[in-house]
């Protein structure tokens, strides 16, 4: 019996490992599929974050020194007169504003939409001033004009003209009665058409 019950024994034994062996080559095609797709998503990330250094390089590349120096002169002059001209309750604001736009000059490219929108800006501000400049100037040249050149009666009159002495109003002019300047345009395109 110990012949039968061992002899039965190892025949589940050996069962039991065909089963394993089976179930192993079963598993097996599956667990590489698993692999293979991980490994495939792995190098679908890889590529994707090479290709995302590479345009992060290509940026770095387009802002030269010069570039940078270009940007910097621009926040110095046109910006710094646009900022000190805007009125806030708290300077620090300004301070922020301006150490924000200075990591912007350093970490950024001229084609940033902030930059650009910054360098409009200031750019707006400059024409403006000037023009309100010049609109201050025609106005202090309009008013020396009415208060010396235009000032009195006697200094309005040039050359030989003077006041209207007679026919000062609308009924003091007489009507021409004598045509009519409808009837005859009016006749005039009649015998056209």
């Amino acid at each position: 019996m110990s012949d039968g019950s061992s002899s039965s024994q190892q025949l589940k034994h050996t069962d039991s490992d065909i089963n394993d062996k089976s179930s192993a080559e079963n598993k097996s095609p599956t667990d590489m599929k698993n692999i293979l797709a991980h490994i495939k998503s792995l190098e679908t990330n890889n590529n994707d974050l090479q290709a995302k250094l590479e345009d992060a390089m290509k940026r770095n590349g387009k802002l030269s020194q010069k570039t940078r120096e270009g940007m910097q002169s621009a926040l110095d002059t046109l910006m710094k007169k646009w900022m000190d001209a805007v009125e806030t309750k708290d300077d620090t604001v300004k301070n922020e504003f301006r150490t924000g736009l200075e990591k912007l000059v350093k970490n950024s490219a001229e084609d940033n939409g902030v930059w650009q929108m910054m360098v409009s800006a200031s750019a707006l501000h400059q024409r403006q001033e000037h023009n309100l400049e010049k609109l201050k100037l025609e106005n202090d040249d309009l008013r020396q004009k009415v208060d010396g050149m235009y000032g009195t009666s006697e200094s309005r009159v040039v050359g030989g003209k003077g006041k209207a002495e007679k026919e000062l109003s609308r009924e003091d002019v007489e009507r021409n009665t004598g045509i009519d300047i409808w009837a005859e345009f009016g006749s005039n395109i009649g015998s056209s058409f």
